[in-house]
Order: structure tokens, then C-alpha cells, then sequence
């Protein structure tokens, strides 16, 4: 078998809950896959990367690591992690011919998703993404895959320790804070908000 030179780090798993409800062993289960797998598993992919030419490895990670949201605080927290250990780890590794970097997705939308959530199938995400996305669709795996070639590929050697946020527009929206947006509609009126929010 031959050497690795690319890593994408893609297992997570998600678990929304009332702070004061999260059990140790559900906040384990969360850290343990979100965090902890990618940790190690990576620890043991770069000493391989460092015995050859080097390598790049991405991290998938979550807008969930940026910004807050109810009922989150566990999962969110996982996401951060892998944010600010994509920076640190860039930092060590760069100068070893290790490039580090990671993407944080928005609304990704995957058959899991319709399993898990009662009622929810692809018109109800059509719909609901042209009301709350800016670009009026959710992601598809497929989007994420190009930006982690990208990030893999010699035309981002120069790009190191950076999370790139890939969700159609929606951090940009929800930045606003509530007094900016609410100038802004009395100025540029309704069509300025959401689609949700006219």
C-alpha cells in the first residue's frame, strides 16, 4: 500500500438538546466521534505524511463552530474544537510539508436527514431552504467534495490554518445583528430580510 497524501476528515455525528438535559455519556458520544477520532486518526495519518513528502489534510467541521444556536451547546462545541485545532495544528505542521485546513459547512443535505427528522423530505427542504438560504438551496455533498479537492490540491498551497465557510450565504445573514437589520429594513424596506421574516 502507498503512501497518503490527503485527509479529509468527514465522521460526525449530531445531537441537539437543552444544555441542562445533555447526559456525560451523550457529550462523551459527541467528543468521541466529532473530535477525539479525528484527533487521533489524523496523529497517526501525518506521522505516515511526514516519513514521504508531506501531505494536506482538511477537516470538516460545522457553522454550528461559528456561530451560537439553541440547543446546540454539545455539538457546537465539538465543531469549535475541530476549528481551533485545524488553526494550531496548521501552525505546527506547515513548515513539516503538512498543510492543515478545514471547511465549515451549512445545511449539507443528506438522506439522514429525511430519516431522522419526522415529516422532513426533499420538497419540504426545497421549501425550506428558499426561505432561509440566501442562495435559496441547501448544500449537496457534492459541494462540499470540491472545495476538500481544492483544499487538497497545489492550487491552495499558499492557503494554510484557514476554515473555509461553505453555506450558501446563511452566516452572512444571521451576522446582522438585530439593530443593523432593523435600520436596514426601515431604509431598504421588507425585501431586505428573509423570505421567513417579510
Amino acid at each position: 500500500m502507498g503512501s497518503i497524501d490527503c485527509l479529509v476528515n468527514n465522521a460526525g455525528i449530531t445531537f441537539n438538546a437543552p444544555f441542562l438535559k445533555i447526559r456525560p455519556e451523550q457529550f462523551d458520544k459527541l467528543f468521541n466521534v466529532n473530535f477525539r477520532a479525528q484527533f487521533f486518526l489524523t496523529q497517526s495519518i501525518v506521522a505516515d505524511m511526514l516519513k514521504h513528502s508531506g501531505g494536506t489534510v482538511c477537516n470538516i467541521s460545522s457553522i454550528h463552530g461559528l456561530q451560537g444556536a439553541p440547543e446546540h451547546s454539545a455539538y457546537a462545541a465539538t465543531k469549535g474544537a475541530i476549528i481551533a485545532h485545524t488553526r494550531t495544528l496548521s501552525v505546527e505542521l506547515a513548515h513539516l510539508g503538512v498543510r492543515v485546513n478545514g471547511i465549515a459547512p451549512g445545511w449539507i443535505t443528506v438522506e439522514n436527514y429525511y430519516k431522522a427528522i419526522p415529516g422532513f423530505n426533499e420538497e419540504q427542504a426545497k421549501r425550506d431552504a428558499y426561505n432561509t438560504v440566501p442562495i435559496a438551496r441547501y448544500g449537496q455533498p457534492l459541494d462540499v467534495a470540491r472545495l476538500a479537492v481544492f483544499l487538497s490540491c497545489d492550487e491552495s498551497s499558499f492557503m494554510v490554518g484557514q476554515t473555509i465557510t461553505l453555506d450558501g450565504g446563511t452566516t452572512a445573514l444571521m451576522s446582522l445583528v438585530s439593530d443593523f437589520r432593523n435600520e436596514s429594513v426601515a431604509r431598504f424596506g421588507k425585501e431586505y430580510l428573509s423570505r421567513t421574516e417579510r
